[in-house]
């Protein structure tokens, strides 16, 4: 799969489907090759051995509704809307791109399809395996994911790996997220982040709204310290601190107890993942697309576009984090955002995805 983009590259041109100057950038290096995902129209300049290089099944980082093995070549001249150092990718061709958006918090607005999944980290000494293998399984699955720490833009792993961090713990929108995952390693036992404050008030307040609460490894131990694990059954990679706090100890890999699921180590990281996306999809708690129930009540008629005009149940206005359009029912018909149709866009390209509401 790895050798996607390279086959589709050598097939295009095989077949003549695209002329040259729409596969090849003819304004900055020569070679490059300029990739557009076809949700939300992002843009990424790559050499053909980068594109080669990218995990087919790494999700757009704008919109994560697509894969990049779903990306189409484009005309890089036509395509970059953004000046090319605008863009997501690198255009020094140097390294492999980077197929990341640096400032994430400037996007935290922007939901996948399934809702957006918040992974907790310790600002040092973090588990890698138990960050890795269950982030991997939710894109995978269709989720986005946005990494938290505390007063650190890039955490470090038990093993020397970094990770860039999307946003600071206190910084953190619960609204935003369907779940919470905290991610285990020794630095919640050598920093005590099972008795620090904001990791204890994030866990609290997850579980207070009825959210999905994670925990693997050693990270269990800040629900027990939250008091969340009292009469739960739970499990951990050390079982005697929750035990002490009153959880109810399972020999199980993976343990779920209402809307807490707990792992107890690394080699249970795939399967805490499963268990996870499991239970949202279980509960119906993914898709930002989701029409509400008073909306689908209140649905009355649709218009051959397919906008609901009748039975609103709200007036509010929404506006675009890209280019500052800001949506008025009043000015379209009397027809609430959450009610246009889910493949209605900006008339600047951007998707419902990109709308915020003011």
């Amino acid at each position: 799969m790895k050798t996607l983009f390279l086959n589709i590259i050598i097939l295009l041109s095989l077949a003549g489907t695209f002329p040259v100057s729409a596969q090849y950038d003819s304004g900055t290096s020569t070679g490059n090759t300029c990739w557009q995902c076809p949700v939300c129209g992002y843009v990424v300049s790559m050499t053909a051995e980068q594109a080669a290089s990218i995990n087919s099944y790494t999700p757009c980082p704008v919109c994560y509704s697509a894969y990049a093995g779903n990306f189409m070549p484009v005309s890089c001249p036509a395509a970059l809307a953004y000046s090319p150092s605008d863009t997501y990718g690198k255009s020094d061709n140097t390294d492999a791109p980077e197929f990341t958006k640096p400032d994430y918090e400037s996007s935290l607005e922007t939901f996948s399809r399934k809702g957006k999944i918040l992974m907790v980290l310790s600002p040092e000494q973090y588990q890698e395996e138990e960050l890795n293998v269950p982030r991997d399984y939710f894109q995978s699955r269709g989720y986005s994911v946005a990494l938290a720490s505390k007063e650190v833009k890039t955490a470090s792993g038990m093993n020397g790996e970094r990770a860039q961090v999307d946003l600071d713990l206190k910084k953190v929108k619960l609204s935003d997220y369907i779940a919470v995952v905290f991610v285990g390693g020794e630095g919640i036992y050598s920093l005590k982040l099972n008795q620090d404050p904001d990791y204890i008030a994030l866990a609290k307040s997850t579980n207070s709204q009825k959210k999905l609460l994670g925990a693997i490894c050693l990270a269990p131990w800040i629900l027990a310290d939250a008091g969340l694990l009292k009469g739960k059954r739970a499990t951990a990679s050390d079982t005697d601190h929750i035990k002490a706090k009153g959880a109810i100890v399972s020999d199980d890999a993976v343990v779920q107890d209402g809307n807490i699921i707990t792992a107890n180590g690394p080699d249970a990281s795939r399967e805490f993942a499963e268990a996870i996306v499991a239970a949202l999809e279980n509960s119906g708690s993914e898709g930002s697309d989701r029409v509400s129930q008073m909306d689908k009540s209140s649905a009355l008629t649709v218009s051959s576009m397919g906008l609901v005009r009748e039975g609103s149940s709200s007036a509010q206005k929404w506006e675009c984090t890209v280019c500052g359009y800001i949506y008025d029912p009043e000015e379209n018909g009397d027809v609430p955002f959450e009610q246009l149709a889910s493949n209605w866009k900006c008339a600047c390209g951007a998707s419902k995805g990109k709308f915020v509401r003011i």
